[in-house]
């Protein structure tokens, strides 16, 4: 987890350089105040993320315009290998957050309840979240919002899904520790 965790300044610092490069000034203000809020130490709520999905879409935060660097971290929040050319980084960073985006709806259609202990916690980690330090309660809370945000998202979305990797995770550790 210490190798995931080294990533997510990297990613969260892409998406604040990214944010100066919209075009839409509103929407430009809502991600640089998300990003601030989170390099603060602030939780953001998924609503906050929610709204921003369409910037996740297109240039320069969609998964096919997304900077090298930015597609690196990423690969090494979600354990892929980052020394890879580019193009193959998205493709196979694509496939991985599609395959947990699936996951997740299959996961909403059982339940959290029907979870084990061990599978609660596997299920966190697998989306960004070390849960070793947290109770069972807050593990649940935690995927709780990652599945509410993951099944609203459209496949075109899936840039934001992955970035929500670091997004709601940061601070919801520093939070319970």
């Amino acid at each position: 987890h210490a190798i995931r965790s080294a990533a997510y300044a990297e990613v969260l610092q892409s998406v604040a350089l990214a944010a100066s490069s919209l075009p839409e000034p509103r929407l430009q203000t809502q991600l640089q105040e998300l990003c601030t809020k989170v390099q603060r130490g602030s939780q953001p709520q998924v609503a906050e993320l929610y709204a921003l999905r369409s910037l996740f879409s297109g240039p320069p935060l969609g998964l096919s315009k997304l900077h090298a660097s930015h597609v690196r971290a990423l690969s090494r929040v979600l354990f892929l290998t980052p020394r890879l050319p580019a193009f193959v980084l998205r493709h196979r960073l694509r496939g991985h957050v599609l395959e947990i985006r699936h996951l997740d709806r299959a996961l909403l259609r059982l339940g959290l309840g029907q979870l084990a202990e061990e599978e609660l916690r596997a299920a966190c980690y697998l989306r960004g979240l070390n849960s070793t330090h947290l109770g069972l309660a807050e593990c649940r809370a935690w995927l709780e919002q990652w599945l509410q945000l993951s099944c609203k998202l459209q496949v075109s979305e899936v840039s934001l899904l992955a970035n929500s990797m670091v997004l709601l995770t940061l601070n919801y550790l520093r939070a319970k520790e």
